[in-house]
C-alpha cells in the first residue's frame, strides 16, 4: 500500500530512484490507504482501504467518485446471467438473483417521455414478511380511488360458518369475507351478535341453512337493523335455507332484509 505526491524531486541518484519506485508503488497498488491521497489529479485512482471502496476522481479534480466495494465479486455491482464479468446494463438485462430495495428506495418509471412526471412504486413498510403475486394474464391493476369498470366477473368466496354444539352466540368476522353460510345446529336458538370489523360501505349476503333436524332459532345483536325494526322469524323446516342480505350503514348500524324458504 503506498501513495505519492507523483513530483519527483531533484536528488542525489539513490534518493530519485527510492522516489520513482514510490511513485510506481502508488500506481501498481491503485493509492491504497486508509486516507486520501494528499496530492490528486483528475482521473486519479485511489483504493480506499478504511472503507474497503475503490474510486476514481472526478474530471475537475474536485471530488471523488466510487466505483465499487473491492472486497467482493464484481464491486458488489449487478451482472449478466450470462457472464460474471458483464455488468447490467441500463439498456436491460436478466437478474438472476433476488432484487432487494433498500430502506428509503423505490422504483420509479420515467415513462414514454422525459419530463417532469413519473409513476413511484412504493411499498409500506412492512411488520412481516409479505407477497405480492402478479396474476397469470395480461391486466390492468385496479385501483381503490379510481373510477373503473370491471369487464370480467368479480366473485367473492363464501365463508363457512358451522354452530357448534353448545354455541348460543356466533360473531362474523366482516374483514373475512362478504358471504357467508351459516348452518344452524346442535342448539335450539343461536344469536348472530354484533359482526367484529364493521366498516360502512360493505355489502353481502348470509345463506342461514337449517340442520336435518330443523327448528333452530336465530336472534339478532343490536347492530342488525330491519324494516319496521322488526327481526325477521326464520324457515325452521329441516335443511331450509333463508338468505340474509345486508349492508353496513356504519359502525353499529347493518341493514339486511331476509328472503325466506329459498328451495
Amino acid at each position: 500500500m503506498a501513495t505519492h505526491d507523483y513530483n519527483i524531486a531533484n536528488n542525489t541518484g539513490a534518493n530519485v530512484r527510492s522516489d520513482i519506485n514510490g511513485a510506481l508503488a502508488a500506481i501498481v497498488s491503485n493509492n491504497s490507504s486508509s486516507t486520501e491521497p494528499a496530492t490528486t489529479f483528475a482521473f486519479q485512482w485511489w483504493a480506499d482501504t478504511n472503507n474497503t471502496l475503490l474510486k476514481i476522481r472526478n474530471a475537475a479534480n474536485s471530488a471523488w467518485v466510487t466505483v465499487g466495494d473491492y472486497s467482493v465479486a464484481n464491486f458488489g455491482l449487478l451482472t449478466t446471467s450470462s457472464a460474471s464479468s458483464t455488468y447490467l446494463a441500463k439498456a436491460g438485462g436478466t437478474i438472476t438473483g433476488a432484487l432487494e430495495i433498500g430502506t428509503a428506495g423505490s422504483l420509479v418509471f420515467e415513462g414514454a417521455t422525459a419530463n417532469d412526471f413519473e409513476t413511484t412504486l412504493a411499498v409500506t413498510d412492512p411488520t412481516a414478511d409479505r407477497t405480492f403475486t402478479l396474476p397469470d394474464a395480461t391486466t390492468t391493476a385496479a385501483g381503490l380511488a379510481v373510477t373503473q369498470t370491471f369487464t370480467k366477473a368479480q366473485r367473492g368466496s363464501i365463508s363457512a360458518i358451522s354452530v357448534a354444539s353448545g354455541d348460543t352466540t356466533k360473531t362474523l368476522d366482516f374483514a373475512t369475507a362478504n358471504n357467508f353460510a351459516l348452518t344452524l345446529a346442535n342448539t335450539a336458538s343461536c344469536q348472530l351478535a354484533n359482526p367484529s370489523n364493521l366498516t360502512a360501505g360493505q355489502s353481502g349476503a348470509i345463506f342461514i341453512v337449517q340442520d336435518s333436524t330443523g327448528s333452530r332459532l336465530l336472534t339478532y345483536g343490536s347492530s342488525w337493523d330491519f324494516i319496521g325494526g322488526n327481526a325477521p322469524t326464520l324457515t325452521t323446516t329441516a335443511s331450509a335455507v333463508d338468505l340474509l342480505v345486508y349492508v353496513v350503514r356504519s359502525t353499529t348500524s347493518i341493514h339486511a332484509t331476509l328472503l325466506t324458504n329459498l328451495s
